[in-house]
């Protein structure tokens, strides 16, 4: 399956609980309306800041899988987005901060199973690649390089790594390259693994080999709309 990525900002007339309201029981269900959408994410950023990242410009993601990459792309020109979710997205978004990525997913750690009402903490990183290297060599390293030395004994229960699609970049560059996901039990066994000098000095060595500027990160709950 194809992965939607979308960046989701509220209105400046918006509080923080009355817009993770608002996303949740108003706007998720209107994606409902698409009868070819097959899951639906949204990871709402939690209050407490990741730390390095406490200024993050968004409020969250949405995450939509699609059969194909026609589905999505064509997604503005689907009756059904029209006339729900798509109406409704100037309601309560900032729609200058919205920002889309078209990905595949990349599961580097298949933990246990995750059903829709599971509770995890998620850390969430949109990425941007070094300017001197092609999306082919940033793809490469982040999976074959980056991706191996986060250890498997340090209370990641899941990791993901969404690529945007090679073949999207002929329409423009995207804002970010691609997003990383990781989840754990609970937010004190995500402060033990990011606050470790083991885990800052993998960060500190590897980020720059294939990291640009521009990233962001937060901490996030998810709310499974589609599962």
């Amino acid at each position: 399956m194809i992965k939607g990525i979308a960046t989701a900002a509220r209105r400046a007339d918006f509080e923080e609980a009355p817009f993770h309201q608002y996303w949740k029981t108003v706007h998720g269900p209107l994606a409902l309306q698409m009868s070819n959408l097959r899951r639906y994410v949204q990871s709402h950023r939690l209050s407490q800041p990741l730390p390095g990242f406490e200024q993050v410009p968004y409020d969250g993601v949405a995450e939509v899988w699609f059969d194909t990459l026609d589905e999505l792309v064509n997604l503005p020109q689907n009756p059904q987005y029209q006339t729900g979710a798509q109406a409704d997205e100037p309601k309560f978004l900032d729609m200058s901060k919205l920002a889309f990525m078209a990905t595949r997913e990349h599961v580097v750690i298949d933990g246990p199973p995750m059903s829709r009402d599971t509770n995890w903490i998620k850390a969430v990183f949109l990425l941007k690649r070094r300017p001197d290297l092609s999306v082919g060599q940033f793809q490469d390293y982040w999976l074959n390089g980056h991706a191996p030395q986060i250890p498997l004994d340090m209370g990641v229960l899941r990791y993901v790594q969404c690529h945007v699609l090679p073949e999207t970049y002929a329409h423009g560059a995207p804002v970010f390259d691609g997003m990383a996901e990781l989840w754990f039990e609970t937010m004190d066994s995500f402060m033990a693994y990011w606050l470790s000098p083991r885990i800052q000095q993998i960060f500190g060595d590897d980020a720059p080999r294939f990291l640009g500027e521009g990233c962001t990160g937060f901490l996030a709950e998810e709310h499974r709309v589609r599962w």
